[in-house]
């Protein structure tokens, strides 16, 4: 068992990982592809953390501009 200081600090990253995922599945739409193959579900997979990489590295470059919510939501 690794001593308490690094657990706690393991536990505080996992705020953070918690937090992308959610961002990945509700915003980027992870899971909305219906792909056939497992191999196609993992390259998918694969293409999100460099996908959001380069969302990150972009942020200076562009300006917010969200659509227009839908009518009925807020």
């Amino acid at each position: 068992m690794p001593p308490l200081e690094e657990v706690w600090r393991l536990y505080l990253r996992r705020f953070t990982v918690d937090h992308w995922y959610r961002f990945l599945k509700q915003r980027l739409h992870w899971t909305v592809p219906k792909l056939s193959t497992p191999k196609q579900c993992e390259r998918w997979s694969d293409l999100m953390p460099l996908m959001t990489w380069e969302l990150w590295l972009a942020r200076d470059i562009v300006t917010d501009n969200p659509l227009p919510s839908p009518k009925g939501r807020g």
